[in-house]
């Protein structure tokens, strides 16, 4: 692949940065979700408490 143009460098760097913010969002929501869990959820806590 030749980036010659402005524009193949555009391209390049736009897939990268979606890639990697695709990724980082990622991980962010399971965390987010999963603390969400824990908090929200008070009684989950317990149960598994419960089962150990």
């Amino acid at each position: 692949m030749n980036l010659t143009s402005a524009l193949d460098y555009f391209i390049a760097i736009a897939g990268i940065a979606i890639i990697v913010i695709s990724f980082v969002w990622n991980i962010y929501e399971v965390f987010v979700h999963k603390s969400g869990h824990q908090t929200s959820d008070p009684g989950h806590d317990s149960e598994d408490s419960a089962i150990r």
